[in-house]
């Protein structure tokens, strides 16, 4: 689970981060990513019905994101809010595929240390 410090929960900084947030793709994850005046990194996760009619899929698909971001956290940049959407077109991603889609979307917006 992530710390508390590293989520974004209100919905006008989600708001914020759509409105004013630069947009990162891959294969199956988008990103949305804004500057905050703050020193840590806040994610937040964004999984629509188009993604799964069905509320266990979705589930899986956020707890699968958090450990991923969980485990890669120390990799990123700290200064951003970032808001992690899955695509419609990812059907029944596994956690291989969710993990290196993540990265390359990372890697894509400059969000990464290494």
């Amino acid at each position: 689970m992530l710390s508390r410090e590293n989520r974004l929960t209100l919905g006008k900084d989600f708001d914020l981060v759509y409105k004013n947030g630069r947009f990162f793709s891959s294969e199956n994850v988008s990103l949305k990513v804004a500057s905050n005046k703050l020193n840590t990194i806040r994610i937040g996760f964004s999984i629509g019905i188009k993604f799964s009619s069905t509320a266990v899929a979705r589930n899986q698909a956020k707890r699968w994101l958090r450990d991923i971001v969980r485990k890669h956290l120390e990799e990123m940049k700290s200064g951003c809010d970032i808001v992690i959407m899955l695509k419609k077109e990812a059907t029944e991603p596994t956690y291989q595929k969710l993990e290196q889609s993540l990265k390359n979307a990372l890697q894509r917006g400059n969000l990464l240390i290494k």
